[in-house]
């Protein structure tokens, strides 16, 4: 048996607001959405993975005008799939860059760190072989 879901349901399972799913069919991210006999939209199988894949494309930082060009070269059919793919791998290569760039300021930060924390841990030392009540509480 096919599930359907409302647009509350659709956006509640992908941790949207529905006015996000809305908009994505508005924008042409997302084809026209069947309607039930109320005139309220109903997600299936079908648009509950175009769904899925939008919220991919636009966590790998994909902009929206992006992704139009996608769905757009995918009506256009098997042709483009190309350059679809393109989009795609263009996409991985800045994240990879991003994820290099990252990792480097990661490495900067946890040496700050160390060096922070040995520098504070010195200091304490030192006052504390100085003067024994160095940080006690006075009575």
């Amino acid at each position: 048996m096919k599930k359907f879901y409302s647009v509350g349901e659709a956006a509640e399972k992908f941790g949207i607001a529905p006015s996000a799913l809305r908009w994505y069919e508005s924008e042409g991210l997302l084809d026209p959405v069947e309607r039930n006999e109320s005139g309220r939209r109903v997600y299936g199988e079908k648009e509950m993975r175009r769904i899925n894949f939008i919220l991919t494309l636009r966590n790998a930082g994909i902009p929206v005008e992006e992704i139009r060009r996608y769905v757009d070269l995918f009506h256009e059919g098997a042709e483009t799939i190309p350059e679809r793919k393109q989009i795609l791998i263009s996409q991985l290569e800045r994240l990879k860059e991003e994820e290099k760039r990252l990792h480097a300021v990661i490495i900067q930060l946890e040496e700050m760190i160390a060096n922070y924390e040995d520098t504070l841990m010195k200091r304490e030392m030192d006052s504390r072989s100085r003067d024994p009540e160095y940080g006690r509480k006075k009575r």
